[in-house]
């Protein structure tokens, strides 16, 4: 069955990471009863922890090319949440593989290699994020800032949150890092 597919933005609280620290992932919608449907549910749920209606999807022979990007994305979000950093990797690369300029794929790379410790990985993923057109593009400069703040390089940390909150001056999570950097 042909699902139609939009994007959407949530917020995951990574408790493999600095307590407290929002890191942003970008899930796939899908419209429509699927597995692929259950599978971006499970993704953008923050919560679940259940892969099991992706590898279903991704077995379905009929899967469109772009829902199996997709669903390769909601499931390595599902795999980063589990702490199964490779599994979350190889998911992203393998819709990387498919198609090179999938922004969603690299920012949550990016929040793999954060996940991982390999701060400047996951900067390089977060800005070809933005070269790739990134719609949500405050959510790759405050992961930046995050990823600049886990490194110690607080001034670098501050440039990219203002520019998150200079593209989206409602981002509050931006505004309330840039408030603790002042203190």
């Amino acid at each position: 069955m042909k699902t139609r597919l939009g994007f959407a933005i949530y917020f995951v609280i990574a408790l493999t990471i600095a307590p407290m620290m929002a890191v942003a992932q970008l899930s796939v919608t899908t419209i429509g009863a699927s597995d692929a449907r259950t599978c971006y549910d499970n993704a953008f749920s923050g919560s679940s922890s259940d892969t099991t209606s992706c590898a279903d999807a991704l077995r379905d022979p009929l899967i469109s090319t772009s829902d199996r990007r997709k669903t390769l994305v909601n499931r390595g979000i599902i795999h980063n949440r589990n702490g199964d950093i490779q599994a979350a990797i190889d998911d992203f690369n393998a819709a990387l593989a498919s198609d090179p300029n999938l922004p969603e794929a690299y920012i949550n790379r990016g929040n793999s290699h954060f996940l991982a410790g390999r701060y400047d990985l996951a900067i390089t993923d977060y800005e070809r994020a933005l070269a790739t057109g990134l719609k949500k593009a405050h959510i790759a400069w405050y992961n930046i800032g995050l990823a600049y703040e886990s490194k110690g390089e607080p001034e670098m940390a501050r440039a990219a949150y203002e520019k998150a909150l200079a593209l989206n001056p409602d981002f509050s999570v931006a505004r309330t890092k840039l408030a603790t950097r002042r203190k």
